[in-house]
């Protein structure tokens, strides 16, 4: 019976099965890519529908799109809000296609986190910085390039040292302890950028971030609210900041090459009193304090033979630093394979002498799409930076010639045949002691992108990042006159961060009106830092071990075999392992809504918190798309956003939850004893921030005028400390969460670019920002001097900022004796110094930041600046103090500037009488407690940070030649600074104990080399 109603059915499946066949043979299938026509980048969401009906599909995230219509059809309509229409005819089946925008403002892709998203449609704060910003001007280190460019996002560029790091902070400080740096994603990959890896020796902190070639970055994000840094869960407190490196492009091999040559010196520097001034200072403070004849001297030294000696040791110290830089790429691309190469070599020579930062760097990219649904992406880099060091600060060079190294001390003896010896003379360790950090840096990914169905991409990635650095130092037999050779040393450390991640992205269009992209994604990291038990390696040799690696080899390889050997030695480790998902969702490309939930699990975290949900919420709605905006004209675009989310700060060291055991120095019983010293903490979590974000980000007329507004209100809570424990406990201390705390962080963030003139040969605009930032301890259990920062300067106090000077209040000098002036607790004058008069003045955080820029373009002529500022906020200078107490019995130099001091009877003076012993002042216990606000001063300045003048040859002109592009400029960099400060340069980044220092106390100076001050010549050629 079946089998005949089988075959009573065959026919009609035949049927079926031909009209099926039949149906298919008169449809085709269309495949292609969409991108933008300004810089090929893709564009998702584009509308491709056949002339005629309304049904269509869009383009996915990487832009390309697959479509299947009837065989009739000729032509296909690409459309996107934003962008100029575009009809194709249909030659094929497979179509490229370049859209132009209509509004760039709105157009502009920007990268988020694992992804992308035009600008309309991105919820969150994020400030975008071009490549080509980054690059055109001479800095220690990449993020120095970011100073004034982005609204919120505060920079104070690395000191005079070459190589040396800046301090970055985005949208205020919400940590004490824990670190409040940003977390530095390159390509995807968060990046180890700890700058406390060899602590502050040298009176300098490592900078990992000065080993990045700025020369490879296409971009760079700044990730600023929730609603942004959201997807980076427990690591986004103190913001992201997305490194975005160049990749290759269709077409032709491109070539391009830039150079710059120029020199560097500093901004300003102290000035400080010569030779025969120092002595007639010194015999006035020895007068003074009530004594007769001549002053007695340093060591005694002759007067006859300081009077006749008068060395500047600044000169001595420092040079015209030379500048060469170097950077060759190549760009080429087919349907199939795209590549980007670069090879950079950098040599800039700091105003110090021997001071020098060398980088070398290359980097492969590539993309290859090995099926029209499968992409394999390679991204690779190895950069090598070599910092020759010398002596800074408090370690000494050009220190000392800020504080002990006197006029009156001569560098050679009579004959010049050997140094002077017996006082402060940097010039030995100039000649005779040399220091060279070399850091390596590998990082290398590999990413497959696979898309099973239309508009679903899965992609896994594996990045691996290799550091390796050696600090090595040489003391020639100068130094150590008991030693014939000489002495090498070398602290070598080595690292691993492997992350890997998949993503699924899957954008789905269920109408016209209606766009959702879903993102779910796994994550893990895992970093390993080691060195070895013995640090450093030492051996008496002729030379530093970097000339002589043989001999290096030979001591490591002996250590390792003695018969108590040196072993590998882990120093810093951790993991993470993270779930995230996203959803983004459009209504009718004018309403934008995303949601955000990530999970992290960590290594860092006690065991009783391993893991913590941090989710996020934003949305956007651009207003100037709605119909009652059309007849106001005056406004082109007009886009309000608000976000809410929580966000952790993990940003502290690993293993901070565990007891700690010690090895006891006494034996029982012939065994070694183990003694427990630090007690652990189970409960040890992450800092939590609840961000608020609002803005308004506007075009008026026809965009000649852009924009943004934006309002943020922070809090951090559950913050890390290490507080002091009752004596009881027999301990000291240890690391914990405080429950009852809160720091907070509101502002207001202004940002605008005027167009003033738009002609085909003559173009004008001037743009800025700025940011106020209010900062307040809103709840804190502990006492003020539970935790400072700084040399004790700074302090937590409920209800003032973080980080205030704590400091005896100066309130002048009395005319009739020269005696400085104090004020107790109370505010009543006193004359009788005190640390109990102590109280809490001034701040390290500014009130006002920002910058404004310009830029002229007539023809072939540019002329551009960008100028920085600063206002409110102070510095404390904590090497002043001894500057003035200088011809005392400290013997330091002596600056200019204190001259303004009491010398008889009736002067109204700045400064009080010199005194040689401070105890002549009453109460003073000693110079080094000598702290007040006679050396609180003003941090407000403003700074010609870039000056550039340039020529673009016409392309007229070049088509007889070999280029394609020709540009010639001269750029300058912080050429002029107006500020009131006595000190030198008022843009302070010294050396930092810890992150506890760095967030409490970045602008107090002692004795910081000024920032440098460069010219500079290059070409921009493309052939």
């Amino acid at each position: 019976m079946r089998k005949k109603r089988l075959l009573a059915r065959t026919p009609v499946l035949l049927c079926m099965l031909l009209a099926t066949l039949f149906s298919y043979a008169q449809n085709k299938t269309v495949t292609g890519k969409v991108t933008d026509a300004k810089d090929g980048s893709p564009l998702a969401g584009v509308s491709i529908v056949p002339k005629g009906s309304a049904k269509g599909t869009t383009s996915g995230v990487d832009g390309s799109f697959r479509i299947t219509v009837p065989a009739a059809t000729r032509t296909l309509i690409f459309s996107s809000i934003g962008f100029g229409s575009k009809q194709i005819d249909l030659s094929g089946d497979v179509i490229d296609v370049q859209l132009s925008a209509t509004n760039t403002a709105m157009n502009e892709v920007i990268v988020v986190g694992y992804g992308t998203q035009r600008k309309r449609e991105v919820t969150g704060a994020i400030s975008r910085v071009g490549g080509d910003k980054i690059s055109e001007i001479p800095v220690p280190s990449f993020e120095a390039a970011l100073e004034g460019r982005a609204p919120g996002v505060q920079v104070i560029s690395g000191n005079g040292l070459a190589g040396s790091g800046s301090v970055i902070r985005i949208r205020g400080v919400g940590s004490i302890s824990a670190s409040g740096d940003p977390l530095y994603v390159v390509d995807g990959v968060p990046i180890i950028a700890d700058p406390f890896i060899r602590t502050n020796s040298g009176a300098m902190n490592q900078n990992p971030l000065s080993s990045i070639n700025p020369n490879d970055i296409e971009s760079i994000e700044i990730l600023k609210d929730a609603g942004a840094t959201g997807i980076y869960g427990s690591r986004g407190a103190n913001g992201v900041v997305l490194i975005t490196t160049k990749r290759g492009k269709s077409g032709t091999p491109q070539f391009s090459y830039s150079n710059k040559l120029g020199i560097a010196t500093y901004t300003k520097k102290q000035d400080f009193v010569d030779g025969p001034q120092w002595l007639q200072l010194r015999q006035e403070a020895w007068m003074n304090d009530g004594h007769t004849g001549l002053a007695t001297l340093p060591n005694n030294i002759p007067w006859a033979v300081a009077s006749q000696t008068n060395t500047n040791w600044w000169d001595l110290l420092t040079q015209k630093g030379f500048i060469n830089d170097h950077s060759l790429s190549m760009s080429a691309g087919t349907s199939k394979l795209k590549t980007f190469a670069n090879l950079t070599y950098s040599n800039d020579q700091g105003y110090l002498k021997k001071n020098a930062y060398t980088r070398m760097g290359v980097r492969l990219n590539m993309d290859y799409n090995v099926l029209s649904n499968l992409k394999i992406s390679l991204t690779s880099a190895y950069n090598r930076g070599i910092n020759r060091r010398v002596h800074a600060a408090w370690d000494g060079g050009i220190g000392d010639a800020m504080s002990s190294a006197l006029p009156i001390y001569p560098a050679y003896n009579a004959t010049h045949s050997d140094y002077y010896r017996g006082y402060t003379n940097p010039v030995i360790a100039l000649n005779e002691y040399q220091r060279r950090q070399t850091d390596s840096r590998v990082l290398g990914g590999l990413a497959v992108e696979y898309q099973p169905i239309h508009n679903l991409f899965v992609r896994a990635n594996y990045s691996l990042e290799y550091t390796r650095s050696n600090d090595d130092q040489f003391n020639g037999p100068q130094l150590d006159t008991s030693i014939h050779s000489g002495y090498a040393q070398r602290s070598p450390n080595w690292g691993t961060n492997q992350t890997g991640n998949i993503t699924a992205n899957y954008l789905w269009n269920p109408g016209e009106m209606h766009k959702f992209n879903f993102l779910l994604g796994v994550e893990a990291q895992d970093y390993r830092r080691k060195g070895y038990t013995k640090d450093p390696i030492v051996d008496y040799t002729n030379k530093p071990f970097w000339e002589n690696p043989g001999d290096y080899k030979r001591v490591r390889d002996s250590l390792l075999s003695a018969p108590a050997p040196m072993t590998e030695l882990a120093q810093e480790m951790f993991t993470f392992n993270s779930f995230f998902g996203r959803i983004n969702y459009t209504f009718h490309d004018k309403y934008s809504l995303q949601v955000i939930g990530r999970v992290d699990g960590s290594s860092k975290f006690g065991t009783n918190h391993k893991h913590g949900f941090f989710p996020a919420v934003s949305a956007a709605w651009n207003i100037s798309d709605e119909s009652f905006m059309k007849n106001i004209t005056p406004i082109s675009y007009l886009k309000l956003r608000a976000s809410y989310g929580v966000v952790g700060n993990a940003n502290f060291g690993s293993g901070l939850y565990y007891d700690k055991y010690t090895l006891g120095a006494n034996s029982y019983v012939g065994r070694q004893t183990l003694y427990y010293n630090y007690p652990g903490n189970p409960d040890l979590q992450w800092e939590t921030l609840h961000n608020v974000d609002a803005a308004a980000e506007f075009g008026l007329f026809n965009n000649r005028l852009t924009g943004e507004i934006a309002y943020y209100y922070k809090t951090t809570s559950n913050l890390i400390l290490k507080p002091g424990l009752p004596p009881s406990t027999g301990f000291t201390d240890s690391y914990r969460n405080l429950p009852n705390s809160k720091i907070l962080n509101q502002g207001l963030e202004i940002s605008a670019n005027l167009k003033v003139i738009e002609e085909k040969d003559l173009k004008w605009s001037v743009g800025g920002n700025i940011a106020r930032n209010q900062n307040k301890v809103l709840k804190y259990e502990l006492g003020p001097d539970a935790v400072s920062g700084g040399t004790n300067d700074t302090r937590i106090v409920k209800g003032l900022p973080v980080g205030v000077n704590y400091l005896v209040r100066f309130h002048g000098v009395d005319p009739s004796d020269g005696l400085p002036i104090w004020l107790d607790k109370n505010g009543k004058e006193t004359k009788t110094f005190s640390l109990d008069h102590r109280t809490y003045v001034g701040a390290v955080q500014p009130d006002y930041f920002g910058g404004f820029n310009t830029n002229l373009q007539y023809k072939g002529f540019e002329l551009s600046s960008l100028f920085t500022f600063v206002i409110g906020g102070n510095i404390y200078e904590n090497s002043g103090k001894y500057q003035f107490l200088g011809v005392s019995k400290k013997f330091w130099n002596f600056r200019k500037d204190f001259l303004d001091r009491w010398t008889k009877p009736g002067d109204v003076s700045k400064y009080p009488r010199l005194v040689a012993d401070v105890a002549s002042y009453p109460g003073v216990p000693s110079e080094d407690q000598f702290n007040s606000t006679m050396f609180l001063r003003s941090a407000s300045y403003l700074r010609m940070r870039e000056l550039t003048i340039a020529y673009r040859v016409p392309r007229a002109a070049l088509k007889k030649l070999f280029f394609k592009d020709f540009r010639v400029f001269a750029t300058g960099t912080n050429l002029l600074t107006f500020s009131k400060y006595p000190g030198g340069d008022p843009e302070i980044t010294r050396d930092f104990e810890n992150s506890q220092d760095r967030n409490l106390s970045p602008n107090i100076s002692y004795l910081t080399a000024p920032t440098q001050k460069t010219f500079v010549f290059g070409i921009n050629a493309n052939f």
